[in-house]
């Protein structure tokens, strides 16, 4: 493989400091007996209700746990989320609030985005005319938030 060109893209996730005070305060939420129910009221605090899914999307912004098992089965963690729901129920909002949080989210949209594009693409460099390969939102993403709107836009045969 021959490469003669790399580019981060996205924010950097690693980048993240915490002073002492920070850790402490961590520590003290995490004592909480309702920390989840403060967690929730702190996504999108704009939209009223809908506390179940924000609660929801505070756990996986805080994602689970990897794990290897004895068999050799590695076990991501991730947690995945489909919200489905009436038109104007603030699911778009919710979306983009769990997006300004995390330290590394990619936006995209079911009508723009094909089952193919979501993890890659080849294109065609205009000038030189050689094909390369561009990563999609869920590569651009990996170890963050990957939000698909208006998933049912999307064509059939792409929903894999």
């Amino acid at each position: 493989v021959l490469v003669n060109d790399i580019r981060i893209l996205g924010r950097d996730s690693h980048g993240l400091v915490f002073t002492p005070n920070d850790i402490r305060a961590i520590r003290t939420l995490g004592k909480r007996s309702d920390i989840l129910d403060v967690l929730g009221r702190s996504v999108c605090p704009s939209i009223h209700g809908h506390e179940v899914i924000k609660k929801a999307l505070a756990l996986q912004l805080l994602s689970g746990v990897e794990k290897n098992l004895a068999n050799g089965t590695h076990l991501r963690g991730d947690i995945n989320i489909l919200m489905v729901g009436d038109p104007s129920t603030a699911k778009s909002q919710l979306l983009r609030s769990a997006m300004q949080i995390a330290p590394l989210a990619v936006s995209t949209t079911g009508k723009g985005s094909s089952g193919v594009g979501l993890t890659a693409a080849v294109t065609a460099d205009p000038e030189t005319k050689e094909r390369r390969l561009e990563a999609g939102a869920m590569v651009l993403a990996d170890r963050g938030l990957v939000c698909v709107d208006e998933f049912d836009k999307m064509g059939e045969n792409d929903r894999v």
